[in-house]
């Protein structure tokens, strides 16, 4: 009796360490992803500021119709990024007030750029590059839970798709095309691995989450844009290009499972 009384209290701290160590994994994770974010908007962001005050000095653009605060936002855009940089190494920083804090003024600063980013005809390669700063922002927004900013199309809806039509980390667009869920003859969603599918939007476009659960031994899901997964029966359609981006799988559709014909990004 007395040797089961040991053994109880054992098993309870295992439990315990166990548990602990799954909660230091989530967050080391989702700090990891702040992380990769912070990166990629510094990649992105490095050339924008003066790419749009290049821009805005030749035609179409009129830039007597550009606010004050849309002249502003553009270097303020960058300014803020640098803070953000700075800070992306504190110990925990899902919880670190100044990070939030600074990512909500970085956000504020530029709304009425993105107002003018899409209101006018900037070029394409410029338009490209805010939104994929504008879509890693909102992902970041998504973490903190901050209001993100507005997914505007370009005038003529043209001026999507990266570099040279490919776009890297999130897909161009992304935001836009999950919106709309499923979409005739196919379903559209974020590729992601089961794990991750239930952590929010946050880890939707987290490649190397993906991959590296994946690699663990998870299977990859779609997650619409408001959460609804659908199982992936045949798995080999999926490839990891596709990770913690937007497709739209064309296919069978039975119940809550889609067996894969082709994909489209």
């Amino acid at each position: 009796m007395r040797r089961l009384r040991s053994i109880i209290p054992l098993s309870a701290l295992c439990a315990f360490c166990f548990l602990m160590a799954q909660d230091y994994d989530r967050e080391k994770y989702a700090n990891d992803y702040v992380r990769f974010l912070v990166v990629q908007l510094g990649q992105w962001s490095k050339e924008f500021p003066q790419q749009f005050y290049m821009a805005m000095m030749k035609p179409p653009i009129d830039a007597t119709k550009l606010s004050e605060g849309a002249k502003a936002g553009a270097g303020e855009l960058g300014d803020g990024l640098q803070k953000l940089a700075a800070m992306d190494r504190t110990p925990g920083l899902l919880t670190h007030a100044e990070f939030r804090a600074q990512l909500a003024k970085t956000i504020g600063v530029t709304k009425e750029l993105n107002q003018t980013v899409s209101a006018q005809r900037f070029p394409a390669v410029l338009f490209n590059d805010w939104d994929q700063i504008r879509s890693t922002l909102n992902n970041l927004a998504r973490v903190y839970k901050l209001e993100p900013l507005a997914v505007l199309e370009a005038p003529g809806g043209g001026g999507r798709g990266g570099r040279g039509g490919g776009g890297r980390g999130p897909a161009a667009g992304a935001t836009a095309t999950a919106a709309t869920g499923p979409v005739p003859g196919g379903l559209a969603g974020y590729v992601v691995d089961a794990q991750c599918a239930k952590r929010g939007k946050g880890m939707w476009s987290n490649a190397e989450c993906v991959a590296r659960c994946v690699r663990d031994g998870d299977k990859v899901v779609l997650v619409t844009e408001d959460g609804k997964v659908y199982q992936i029966a045949n798995q080999d359609k999926i490839t990891p290009e596709t990770y913690g981006q937007v497709v739209t799988l064309l296919g069978k559709t039975e119940g809550e499972t889609i067996t894969v014909e082709s994909l489209k990004m």
